[in-house]
């Protein structure tokens, strides 16, 4: 306690240092304005020092956000001063370092030019001008006169004055004189943080003789739309010659590939192993008689493990297996869940796609490397971007913008890989491309909302952040499609293809025939059918034939080869609802502001501080 009470006395001891060591009694702004749009200020202030000091510093602001500069001169100083310039503002420094001020009022003046030239509006032209910055006088004002003589009448409808912390809209009275072409205020008690900015509204062309200074961030801005649109071009030249696979001639054939497991058929075909090769999995074993499968319906199934798998088998389907009947030999959707089936899948799955690597490679090795290095380089344009949108606002766009394309790139390079990993032989695709538009949207709107607040021009923002964002999602999927096949993959899916094509359009009369040959021919082809999406076709081949009940499937009758035709999606459903595990997801809202004008929003003589 005793800590503590001497802290604060320590605190209150030193609070008044942090205040400023003057008083602003009086603070007089003269300004007038040519046909150029230039500024001749004129600012008279008297200063009542509470704590001795040398002098103070007038900080003039010259750089502003949107890379637009003025062009600062001094004309006139009450007595001799120091200038100083770091980018941003110009400081004088008033005032002797071998002397003190102390108590009494102490006059400055300075007169300076301020020279902003045309501005960037296409339909009318303003005076955007910040008599007194919020929070750039760290003490209060207790006077302040000000006027503005401008070279030709203005509406007075068109005159806003307005005061407050930065963003508000309070507005102030003024004259105006009977010419019309001078506005005029007088107010008194300033309070510190509070800044009073006026604005002026004209047709366009009022500043007859000012000149538009070049805009080198809106040529950057274009020079941006410029590469959005040479790297899609880059993209698809890249994709077209390299990683574009040619068209597969297959024969048609009566049996799956030699030493192929539906799992491995339904991975080569898809590019990735997914539910449908699992459930394909689990009649290729009922089938031989490794186990049995009960349903009791309403997507209520349990499986029963009669025997082990041949040592033969292959490590993936060894693991597949394992997987299922870890707990028990008897197993439903609640023992899979309980046991963590759906994480072992997933190792299954990476020991499925291991199996294809080195020389049983499906991707060609040289096709691989451009892929990957093509997806690198998107990084570039997401960088060079970033880094125009720093110039418009240093510091806020390098965090809030560089961030949301790191993001929006990252994002689009998983999607672009998950979706492109298809390997079917109309080559490239979108596909999964919903949840990454959306979150593009929402960059665009974040990103434009965010530039416009700091003065860029709406229009330009919103089409180079749409065209580079549209660009980089085009780039990242054609970049990801570039996967040539290795000619070990053109041999494998030729034949998975012709298999395909046997079970999509053999004939009646041939089924007839190989039933007869094999009453249980149907089932010995439905787990194939299963992983390449083709089981509603294989069973509607039998309508009219009848085929043997399976002997290792209970609680159903069979008699409606369409029960088991739709046993993969009913595994899926159960899969997903009762097996994999649960995702919440969240939502939330986004706010977007902006102005026409209010305090702190103009161009700004800046403020002072003392020494």
């Amino acid at each position: 306690m005793k800590k503590l009470a001497i802290t604060a006395i320590l605190l209150f001891a030193l609070f008044p240092l942090l205040a400023e060591n003057f008083n602003v009694d009086y603070y007089a702004v003269k300004i007038v304005v040519d046909k150029a749009r230039s500024m001749d200020i004129k600012e008279t202030l008297t200063l009542d020092y509470t704590v001795p000091s040398h002098g103070f510093y007038r900080d003039i602001q010259y750089s502003f956000q949107g890379g637009v500069k003025a062009d600062v001169d001094i004309i006139w100083t009450s007595e001799p001063v120091q200038e100083e310039r770091d980018g941003t503002y110009l400081s004088l420094r008033f005032g002797d370092p071998d002397k003190l001020i102390s108590g009494g009022p102490h006059a400055y003046g300075v007169q300076y030019e301020f020279s902003l030239g045309a501005d960037s509006y296409d339909d009318y032209d303003e005076i955007y001008y910040n008599i007194v910055s919020p929070d750039a006088w760290d003490t209060d004002i207790s006077r302040l006169i000000f006027s503005l003589t401008l070279p030709y009448p203005v509406d007075p409808d068109r005159v806003w004055i307005t005061a407050g912390p930065y963003g508000s809209g309070l507005e102030l009275p003024f004259t105006i004189s009977d010419d019309g072409c001078t506005i005029s205020g007088r107010y008194s008690s300033l309070p510190k943080g509070y800044g009073v900015t006026l604005r002026v509204e004209m047709e366009d062309g009022y500043f007859d003789e000012a000149v538009r200074p070049f805009n080198w961030v809106k040529l950057g801005f274009y020079l941006s739309i410029g590469l959005s649109a040479i790297m899609v071009l880059v993209a698809l030249i890249v994709w077209y010659l390299k990683g574009k696979d040619g068209e597969l001639i297959y024969p048609v054939r009566f049996d799956p590939p030699e030493g192929m497991t539906p799992m491995d058929v339904g991975y080569v075909y898809n590019g990735e192993l997914d539910e449908s090769a699992v459930s394909a999995m689990l009649i290729y074993w009922a089938d031989k008689g490794i186990i049995t499968i009960t349903d009791n319906g309403n997507d209520d199934f349990v499986f029963t493990k009669l025997m082990e798998l041949p040592d033969s088998a292959k490590p993936a389907e060894l693991q597949l297996f394992s997987a299922f009947f870890a707990a028990s030999s008897s197993v439903d959707a609640k023992v899979l869940r309980v046991s963590g089936f759906s994480s072992k899948l997933a190792s299954v799955k990476k020991t499925e796609e291991e199996s294809f690597s080195g020389e049983k490679s499906l991707a060609s090795p040289s096709s691989m490397k451009l892929r990957k290095l093509m997806m690198n380089l998107g990084m570039i344009p997401v960088l060079l971007h970033s880094l125009l949108s720093t110039l418009v606002e240093p510091g806020f766009a390098t965090i809030f913008v560089l961030v949301p394309f790191f993001m929006a790139f990252m994002m689009l390079r998983s999607f672009a890989t998950v979706a492109e990993k298809k390997m079917r032989s109309g080559g490239f695709r979108f596909s999964i491309i919903t949840a990454p538009l959306l979150f593009m949207v929402f960059i665009w709107f974040f990103v434009t909302s965010a530039l416009t607040s700091f003065g860029v021009g709406y229009r330009l923002v919103a089409l180079d952040t749409g065209v580079f964002l549209v660009a980089l999602f085009v780039y990242m999927h054609f970049s990801a499609a570039i996967a040539r096949r290795s000619e070990y993959a053109d041999k494998l899916l030729s034949e998975v293809l012709g298999y395909r094509e046997f079970i999509e359009k053999v004939e009646k009369d041939r089924i007839e025939r190989l039933s007869k040959e094999d009453p249980q021919f149907f089932y010995r082809v439905l787990s194939y059918a299963m992983a390449l999406g083709v089981e509603d076709k294989w069973a509607r081949a039998f309508s009219g034939i009848y085929v043997e009940p399976a002997a290792w499937y209970y609680g159903r009758d069979l008699s409606d080869i369409y029960v088991l035709s739709s046993f993969s999606r009913r595994w899926r459903h159960v899969y997903a609802s009762s097996i994999a595990p649960r995702r919440n997801g969240g939502g939330g809202a986004r706010t977007f502001r902006g102005s026409s004008g209010f305090s702190g929003g103009g161009f700004s003589g800046g403020g002072g501080r003392s020494w």
